[in-house]
């Protein structure tokens, strides 16, 4: 590669992730740092986000995700990195420039001053890339403690007076766990957006169910909160909108927790937006949310969803040589992999961005070579079964291929890990719920 076309890279690398959304047409929802939105390449609804104040995306439909703004413009225009035309493409996606024309000439000064503005640049794209780490680290640990916050005043689950958080289960999942890691509050907040003085606002404040995200020493890095309504059935959670940046410029009116849904129109043109009923805070990264037993067990069975991971419990009758857990996500689950290992869906296509008909490119089953530690979630060394629950309603091949590089990712000498599959079209937490309601 030509030191003028590196140069091009390297400025690709320096351009935020949030300069090249905005190239790439990407949908920015209100005030709020993540952006959640279907994927323009594998499609969905919400499967694709990116986040401005981490400066990182996530596609959950294709299982990848990265913290540059090169690998975004890829993934979004069906561009391969590993070849060199699909990088470049990228990278003029990324700048809005041409590709530069590599037949002219140039002189020796000319060739000393411009690879003297290739070092400046790679200098100055390492001391912004350490400049934002230690952003992100400032924002991780403010984060972290208001997870500590949040969970801290709580009473837990089995316990508290509120039945709330039993009452959800038991709905769900038919049944809860003996145990003190959930918890659950009566008015805890849900944030959303900021007023005019930029503070955030609660949206409303209501009933929810607390999880703490733990790493390997067994301390708080976060939490997981799931509000509830136990009048909206089936998944018995909250109906919330917000008003997004179209919509405040349309002088639109805040969305308030008990008024009527907006109509139809508005949420088509993004004037509203759903908003999720489940929220973390602090740091899932590394992570995991334990659900009951004590991590001394040598054997472990958990997989995405807290849900799926109590009814499987119940199902069980809580074994008392068991350690029951959940995951974050299926990424936190298994991992990144290998890009070298993604592979074309056997059957769903999409249009890219120039309506060509493509395969939609799942993420391999291997895992992503040199991983840190944290980039999945831990798993103590003296497990020696390692029960994986799948989710039989989300796309098949590429729940499969996950739960395949999880296993792969997990994989210790001695450890035997099953993979528990769901009715297809099910989880665990439904057929638990429809197993319940024949019997009653």
């Amino acid at each position: 590669m030509e030191d003028t076309v590196a140069l091009f890279v390297e400025d690709a690398r320096a351009v935020p992730i949030e300069d090249a959304a905005k190239r790439l047409a990407l949908k920015f929802s209100g005030n709020r740092h993540e952006h959640p939105q279907p994927c323009p390449h594998c499609g969905g609804t919400d499967t694709f986000a990116f986040n401005t104040a981490k400066n990182k995306w996530n596609c959950r439909a294709g299982g990848i995700g990265g913290n540059d703004a090169i690998g975004m413009a890829a993934h979004c225009n069906g561009l391969d990195l590993h070849a060199k035309q699909g990088l470049l493409e990228a990278c003029s996606i990324v700048l809005d420039r041409e590709i530069p024309d590599e037949g002219e000439r140039e002189s020796e000064e000319q060739r000393a001053a411009r690879r003297r503005r290739l070092e400046q640049r790679r200098l100055q794209n390492e001391a912004d890339a350490a400049a934002r780490a230690r952003h992100q680290e400032s924002y991780r640990e403010k984060e972290r403690n208001r997870a500590r916050g949040v969970y801290g005043g709580l009473a837990a689950l089995g316990m508290a007076s509120l039945g709330h958080g039993r009452a959800y289960l038991e709905r769900r999942c038919a049944g809860y766990p003996d145990a003190t890691w959930l918890r659950v509050g009566a008015d805890v907040p849900y944030w959303h957006g900021q007023d005019e003085r930029g503070n955030p606002v609660a949206l409303f404040s209501g009933p929810a169910m607390v999880a703490p995200f733990i790493g390997p020493d067994l301390l708080l890095i976060g939490c997981h909160i799931t509000w509830i309504d136990l009048e909206r059935a089936p998944k018995y959670r909250p109906l919330l909108y917000g008003l997004t940046k179209q919509g405040a410029a349309a002088r639109l009116a805040h969305w308030a927790f008990g008024d009527s849904p907006p109509i139809p129109e508005h949420l088509s043109a993004g004037l509203y937006e759903h908003l999720p009923s489940k929220k973390m805070r602090g740091s899932k990264k590394g992570g995991l949310i334990p659900i009951a037993g004590q991590s001394e067990a040598c054997r472990w069975v958990g997989g995405e969803g807290i849900e799926n991971a109590v009814a499987f419990g119940v199902w069980e009758n809580w074994r008392d040589d068991t350690f029951y857990f959940a995951a974050g996500d299926l990424g936190n689950l298994a991992g990144p992999a290998d890009p070298a290992s993604r592979f074309a869906h056997p059957t769903l296509k999409r249009p890219d961005a120039k309506g060509v008909i493509r395969p939609v490119m799942i993420a391999g089953s291997k895992p992503k070579p040199d991983q840190a530690t944290d980039d999945v979630m831990w798993v103590a060394g003296h497990v020696d079964e390692l029960v994986l629950l799948a989710d039989g309603d989300s796309e098949r091949v590429m729940t499969a291929s996950a739960m395949a590089r999880a296993r792969a990712r997990h994989a210790r000498r001695g450890r035997s890990i099953p993979i528990a599959w769901p009715r297809p079209g099910y989880d665990f937490a439904a057929m638990a719920a429809e197993a319940a309601k024949r019997a009653a």
